[in-house]
């Protein structure tokens, strides 16, 4: 294929992506230098850089863009994120390989998670725009309106997938301690989790105020987040809106089920689950603060801000 004039390539490989129990590791049978050659058989001028102990796969990103290049990264969702986030706002594209467990990231912007199609798409060059979700906790004063500041501060957490409030929080969180102290501290946790006191929230979705007891309010940018959880199946990364999904009538436990039920993509009708779309969202508490989270990552407490960046990231899909 004549890929003459096209912008030189960063490929950036997780080597560890796909290491969960009971999963054929994707990197056994797509070696780096299998996917480098691919790539450069395409008529692509490729630099591969092989992602190992502190290396920042965001800041390498902001580098190859800075240098004029695109970045194609081969990895899970801990991997394309960061390297996504750096690139929102510049004139790079990304590649995406999924060779994670979930590739939520890339199901969600309707890219094959066979690495060979994908590099296809890559080697072609079609390209297109995403959009990125920014969330931070707002100080209480200035939560007071009750509005969401349509820019972001600066130090504003990007996602892809969702921002989470409550329940779906500490899930993560628990997940985290299973990972880092095994399962028994993991169940002690989530045992803490379900009992934590129930604590009503105020909603503003593009400027409408709602009050719910909801024990979790999910805001997502794509179908699926986490553990592959189809919270939002409709849910359209190009289209410029969040979707935000609450939880009526329903317990903590309902909640966890639902959760369970929905996971690695499986569609649940539930008619419970109300699905609002909007481009600005802010989150508090009634009576407490409540943890909440963007791709996994703690952002603190409510308030909480949400906003969406429609068109943010060019990627090849």
């Amino acid at each position: 294929m004549d890929n003459e004039g096209r912008r030189p390539i960063l490929l950036l490989v997780n080597p560890a992506a796909g290491r969960k129990p009971g999963r054929v590791r994707a990197q056994e049978t797509h070696l780096p230098s299998q996917l480098f050659g691919v790539l450069a058989e395409g008529g692509l001028h490729v630099e591969l850089r092989e992602l190992v102990g502190d290396d920042d796969e965001g800041r390498l990103a902001t580098a190859a863009a800075e240098e004029g290049r695109d970045v194609v990264v081969a990895g899970g969702d801990g991997t394309v994120g960061p390297a996504a986030a750096a690139l929102l706002g510049t004139e790079a594209t990304l590649g995406i390989v999924p060779l994670g467990t979930f590739n939520n990231i890339a199901r969600g912007a309707s890219i094959p998670t066979d690495p060979e199609q994908a590099l296809d798409i890559i080697v072609r060059g079609r390209a297109t725009a995403i959009d990125a979700g920014s969330a931070w906790h707002l100080p209480p004063d200035e939560s007071l309106g009750h509005t969401a500041p349509v820019h972001p501060p600066p130090n504003a957490a990007i996602f892809f997938e969702a921002a989470g409030i409550g329940l779906d929080a500490a899930g993560f969180g628990v997940a985290q301690v299973g990972e880092r102290l095994g399962w028994l501290p993991a169940a002690k946790a989530a045992w803490r989790a379900i009992r934590r006191r129930k604590t009503p929230l105020w909603l503003v979705v593009d400027g409408q105020r709602y009050r719910t007891a909801s024990p979790a309010v999910t805001v997502c940018n794509g179908p699926f987040h986490g553990f592959g959880f189809a919270l939002a199946p409709e849910a359209d990364p190009a289209d410029g809106l969040l979707d935000v999904v609450v939880f009526e009538r329903m317990g903590r436990l309902q909640v966890l089920r639902h959760f369970l039920r929905v996971a690695r993509g499986r569609e649940v009708h539930e008619p419970r689950v109300r699905t609002l779309r909007a481009r600005h969202v802010v989150v508090g508490g009634l009576r407490h603060t409540i943890p909440a989270h963007a791709d996994g990552r703690s952002i603190g407490v409510t308030p909480v801000a949400v906003t969406v960046r429609p068109g943010a990231l060019r990627i090849f899909a």
